[in-house]
């Protein structure tokens, strides 16, 4: 890549993170949340990891923006279409934050603030909503030869998958994840990051290697992509857990115990198997 192409990109990505901070400061002043107030006035850790999981989103999907603009000849045609594209990705990240959020954390969207500001466990849940999302769009967009229409449609796709997968993994666990997250307990908003973060990167992936076909044959090539990866995710997951917490039930540390380091543990299972089967199967 030219030099002056990769400064004017890296420029570009500063540029659409500052637009992108701008519309959610905005859109968040519009129902009485003060980000910088809260972040620098207020020290809320909640505001800063809820802001930092959206910016990480955005930079993800401007990545796929790059790539999307892929087939765009010349320094104006390329800054042209990754800003058109970038613009595309800010509106996206928040309708989908917004969304997603409101489905997946439903009882949580008067108790702790839209901007995560008083429960960091809500935040941390908010922010690998945004990154999860990233991801689908950063998939979403690999595909240069497809058009805008294809490009939202699969996004929306990968979406309604995310949000299914979480809300039938929340009828697995043995007790109320909303319920722990609203009395911000840190050790059950671990694993929801965790699969969050491993939905989006199999989504992700199987956006991205849809292949060529017909549509009813790109259709079923990523719902077979997604099912053997979610379901060898869950069953290595189960694996992982007695390796990395052998003789421990985690629905009890998590609870009971609030065990935060077990909390953790398996989120990064979920994370460490997603990144094994997509390396694998793509």
């Amino acid at each position: 890549m030219r030099i002056d192409l990769l400064l004017g990109l890296m420029v570009e990505a500063l540029a659409i993170l500052f637009a992108a901070k701008v519309a959610r400061d905005q859109l968040l002043k519009r129902r009485g949340y003060l980000v910088n107030e809260l972040v620098v006035g207020q020290r809320s850790l909640g505001a800063s990891v809820s802001q930092s999981g959206y910016l990480i989103g955005i930079l993800l999907g401007f990545l796929g923006a790059v790539s999307f603009a892929g087939q765009a000849t010349g320094f104006f045609s390329v800054i042209g279409h990754v800003a058109l594209f970038g613009a595309v990705a800010i509106v996206l990240q928040l309708v989908a934050d917004q969304i997603s959020g409101r489905l997946l954390f439903h009882s949580l969207a008067d108790a702790s603030g839209a901007a995560g500001d008083s429960n960091v466990s809500h935040a941390l849940g908010k922010a690998a909503v945004s990154i999860a999302t990233g991801l689908v769009l950063r998939g979403s967009m690999s595909d240069p030869t497809a058009g805008v229409v294809a490009c939202v449609a699969w996004f929306a796709v990968g979406q309604a998958l995310m949000v299914a997968a979480v809300l039938f993994y929340y009828r697995l666990t043995p007790y109320d994840d909303l319920a722990e997250i609203k009395r911000d307990n840190l050790a059950a908003s671990f694993p929801i990051v965790g699969i969050l973060l491993a939905l989006g990167l199999v989504i992700e992936a199987a956006v991205a290697t849809k292949g060529d076909g017909t549509m009813i044959q790109t259709a079923l090539h990523v719902g077979k992509f997604l099912g053997v990866s979610l379901a060898l995710v869950y069953v290595f997951r189960v694996l992982a857990s007695y390796v990395l917490l052998p003789k421990t039930k985690l629905a009890a540390a998590i609870v009971d115990q609030k065990s935060v380091a077990a909390g953790l543990q398996e989120g990064v299972s979920f994370l460490l198997v997603s990144l094994i089967v997509t390396f694998f199967l793509s």
